[in-house]
């Protein structure tokens, strides 16, 4: 079983807030990433066979990554604000 960890960060208002500025900008950027492997994943050779066979996972990967920064981003926004020490 694989173990898991865990990692406690602390950022300041500003740097949380510039993290979830940049993860908003490259939304867009993500997607498009994530729709081209998916085109490639849907072309077939005249057999029937991809043309290529890794788009598929690189599709994959996209779409985890952008459900991952989305979680973070969640994460950041709903992180109480605290006064600073």
């Amino acid at each position: 079983m694989e173990r898991e960890y865990q990692k406690t960060i602390t950022l300041s208002h500003d740097q949380a807030t510039k993290l979830v500025c940049y993860l908003l900008l490259t939304t867009n950027y993500r997607k498009g990433e994530r729709e081209a492997w998916e085109t490639l994943a849907a072309e077939r050779e005249e057999d029937g066979t991809p043309s290529y066979p890794k788009a598929q996972s690189n599709a994959d990967y996209w779409a985890e990554l952008d459900r991952d920064l989305e979680a973070i981003r969640k994460i950041i926004n709903d992180a109480p604000l605290t006064p600073k020490e």
